[in-house]
C-alpha cells in the first residue's frame, strides 16, 4: 500500500510540475497575447493617464500585443494591489502599476504585503504635487488660505487621492508647513479628488499632473502653488510653495512590479518593452505636456530603492 501510495504522489508531482513547466513561456517569444496593467487607482488619475498614454505606443515594442488597463480603485491603492496579489500568475502577463503612495501605505497603514512581495520591473517617471482651486475660489495665494484656515481651523475641506497615499501625505506635510488644519476628504484617485473639487464636494485638493491640468487650461481650477523646487516650465504662473514663504517640496514616483515568482528573464522583457515605451518621442512628448518627469530606473536600482523606503 505504500508503495503504491507513493507513486501516486509521485506522479501527481510530476504532473503538476509538466504543467508549471508548460504554463512558463519562452522568454524570447513573449508576450504572445495581451497583457494586462494593473493600476489600483480610479479611472483619470495620475497613474490611470501615465500608463494609458503607454499603452497607446505599447504594441510597438511588444510584436503586435496590446497593453490592457484595468482599474481597481479603493484605500490609496490596497484594494487594487491586494486583488492582484490574490489572482495574478508569476508569467509576466499581469504587471502591477507602483506609485509611491503603495509604499507610503505600508507604514500607516495594515496591509497584507509590502514591496518585498513583488518583483521590481521599472522605475518610469516622478512628478511634483500642486495645490487646486476652483477658478472662484477666494484664495488666490497660498497667503489668504493660510489667513483663512487659522481663523476657522478644521472647517475648510481638503481632498486628495485616498488616506495615506502620496496626496495625503503630501497634504500633512503642507499643512505642518503653514501651521494649519483643515477636514481631510479621501476620494478613490486623484482624478476623483479633482472631479469632487470642480463639483463642489471640496474647497481645495492637493494633486499631482495631470490631474487637473485640464481644468486649469479650461479655466475652471486654479493652481495656488506647485510643491517643486522651482517653477514648473509648463505652468509658469503658478508659484512654488517656496517662494511663498513655505518650504515644503513633494515628489512622487511611479513604476511597475510583478509577481515575485515572475522568471527574472521574463521580468527583463518587461523592462525592455516599457524602457522603449518611455523613450518613444510620442511619449516623451505627451509626458512634457503632461508635467510628467522621465526618471528611469532598471529593475535593480528601483528594487533597492523601494526596499530602502520600505
Amino acid at each position: 500500500m505504500k508503495k503504491i501510495v507513493a507513486m501516486v504522489i509521485g506522479a501527481l508531482l510530476l504532473t503538476s510540475s509538466f504543467v508549471f513547466a508548460a504554463d512558463v513561456e519562452d522568454p524570447a517569444e513573449f508576450p504572445t497575447r495581451p497583457i494586462t496593467a494593473w493600476i489600483p487607482w480610479g479611472a483619470g488619475g495620475g497613474s490611470d493617464i501615465v500608463f494609458r498614454t503607454l499603452a497607446e505606443v505599447f504594441p510597438d515594442y511588444s510584436g503586435g500585443q496590446p497593453l490592457l488597463i484595468r482599474n481597481v480603485p479603493g484605500a490609496a491603492g490596497a484594494v487594487g494591489t491586494a486583488e492582484y496579489m490574490s489572482v495574478a500568475r508569476p508569467d509576466g502577463y499581469d504587471f502591477l502599476t507602483w506609485a509611491g503612495a503603495q509604499t507610503i501605505k505600508t507604514h500607516v497603514s495594515e496591509v497584507d504585503y509590502s514591496v518585498r512581495d513583488f518583483a521590481p520591473v521599472i522605475k518610469l517617471i516622478s512628478n511634483y504635487t500642486y495645490v487646486l482651486v476652483r477658478d472662484d475660489s477666494p484664495y488666490q495665494t497660498v497667503q489668504d488660505f493660510v489667513d483663512d484656515a487659522q481663523q476657522r481651523p478644521g472647517e475648510i475641506s481638503w481632498g486628495h487621492a485616498g488616506t495615506g497615499g502620496g496626496g495625503h501625505l503630501s497634504s500633512i506635510l503642507f499643512q505642518r508647513a503653514t501651521d494649519t488644519e483643515v477636514v481631510y476628504v479621501p476620494f478613490g484617485g486623484g482624478g476623483p479628488a479633482a472631479a469632487g473639487l470642480l463639483a463642489g464636494d471640496t474647497e481645495i485638493s492637493m494633486n499631482i499632473p495631470p490631474e487637473g491640468l485640464s481644468n486649469i487650461e479650461a479655466g475652471q481650477l486654479r493652481g495656488l502653488a506647485t510643491l517643486s523646487p522651482d517653477r514648473l516650465e509648463q505652468i509658469p504662473d503658478i508659484p512654488t510653495a517656496r517662494e511663498q514663504g513655505y518650504d515644503v517640496v513633494y515628489s512622487q514616483f511611479r513604476g511597475v512590479v510583478t509577481h515575485k515568482d515572475t522568471p527574472p528573464a521574463i521580468v527583463e522583457r518587461l523592462h525592455d518593452i516599457l524602457k522603449a515605451c518611455l523613450e518613444d518621442p510620442r511619449v516623451q512628448e505627451k509626458y512634457y505636456d503632461m508635467i510628467v518627469i522621465p526618471t528611469y530606473a532598471g529593475s535593480e536600482e528601483y528594487g533597492r530603492a523601494n526596499i530602502e523606503e520600505d
